[in-house]
């Protein structure tokens, strides 16, 4: 009797866990982005002022220099280190976000701890910035 209750208690905690881990994450979109009407030379610059854990120092001195980018969150992101940068579901370079046309862009989100962490793995601990182009016809 002891142990068929441990099997029943085993099997509960086994579903509870699978409908937890099967949950959609939320992601946090930033609100008004207006890509549309500035001229901007990195379309990821606009977010400085849209989402306060983003961090954007930039060092324009030559003409296609692409400005460094940092998640800034409690103690599980590092302000020194980058974060993750994927463009439609592909991981890029920091300096390819350069040669990105903002008028390209549908949607900037920013993801960072646990979000991030379990969707890319060990590799987005510092965050993950994904954009998303516009699909083009």
């Amino acid at each position: 009797m002891k142990s068929l209750k441990l099997i029943s208690l085993a099997i509960t905690m086994l579903i509870c866990f699978v409908l937890k881990a099967q949950e959609k994450i939320p992601i946090k979109k930033p609100q008004n982005l207006a890509l549309e009407t500035e001229i901007i030379p990195n379309p990821l610059i606009k977010m400085k002022d849209t989402i306060c854990e983003v961090a954007i120092s930039s060092n324009f001195v030559k003409t296609n220099a692409s400005p460094n980018f940092r998640i800034v969150c409690a103690k599980t992101i590092s302000y020194k280190a980058e974060p993750l940068y994927i463009l439609d579901g592909i991981p890029i370079q920091a300096k390819q976000l350069a040669k990105i046309n903002p008028n390209d862009i549908e949607e900037i989100k920013v993801l960072k701890g646990i979000d991030a962490t379990s969707l890319y793995g060990n590799q987005a601990t510092n965050g993950v910035i994904v954009i998303t182009s516009k699909e083009k016809e």
